[in-house]
């Protein structure tokens, strides 16, 4: 199977977390029980989420106008944990457990992500047919560490901001910076449009592109703790 997967690539400036190649997603109910890949510690989560179901739904069901499920409020967690479910999962820890490769798994909630060298590892996965919408990726690194590839652009760095809630003074303040700088640094469109807005909050993806170090400092004195990094921009 390993042979004919097609691999999305993901272009970065670093593997998947900073080691490993290809990486395989899915869909699998209850799959966030594996964040310890322990038999033991998989049946003992199903137990306790079975517990917490039916007290929920024994609290919703009182409420008036509720249905015994709670209508729409519980209908992710209220789906049975069936002998089928459990099974499933620890066919997929032995996979794992069994596994002669190094390899990083990740969950959340019903979603997963094995991350791994190893193309077989991610066939083997691939052909258990117990995991749904599988996607696979590899990661393809075109660029130095730290850095975003542009096509071209007049500024050497690019700072994205930290998410942080503002005081309308401290948003008004560099609303204005930005505005009296406009001509030396290039805020991303996003930015752009939260500072014609009365919202306070900054968003991680929020970025601005500068030359050189001095315009962080100056924000820095406007507003601490604006930017989570900078990186170096390349063009080609």
């Amino acid at each position: 199977m390993a042979k004919n997967l097609k691999f999305k690539p993901t272009v970065k400036d670093r593997l998947f977390y900073d080691r490993w190649q290809y990486s395989i997603s899915f869909l699998l109910d209850e799959v966030s029980c594996l964040r310890e890949l322990d038999h033991a510690y998989i049946d003992l989560m199903l137990d306790r989420r079975r517990e917490w179901r039916e007290i929920s739904r024994m609290r919703l069901a009182k409420l008036p106008g509720q249905t015994p499920f709670g209508g729409t409020i519980m209908s992710r967690r209220s789906k049975e944990i069936t002998k089928e479910t459990a099974t499933n999962l620890h066919y997929l820890a032995d996979q794992l457990l069994n596994t002669k490769t190094d390899f990083k798994l990740v969950t959340s909630v019903n979603q997963a992500w094995v991350y791994t060298n190893s193309k077989t590892l991610i066939g083997d996965l691939a052909d258990n047919s117990n995991l749904k919408y599988k996607q696979f990726h590899e990661a393809v690194v075109d660029r130095p560490k730290n850095s975003v590839r542009l096509k071209e652009s007049k500024y050497t760095h690019r700072s994205y901001f930290k998410p942080k809630k503002l005081t309308v003074k401290e948003k008004e303040s560099i609303s204005n910076f930005f505005i009296t700088q406009q001509n030396n640094i290039r805020l991303s469109p996003a930015a752009e449009g939260w500072m014609l807005t009365p919202l306070l909050r900054t968003q991680d993806y929020f970025f601005m592109d500068h030359t050189g170090d001095s315009w962080l400092v100056m924000l820095a004195l406007i507003c601490p703790g604006l930017f989570r990094k900078t990186v170096d921009i390349v063009t080609s």
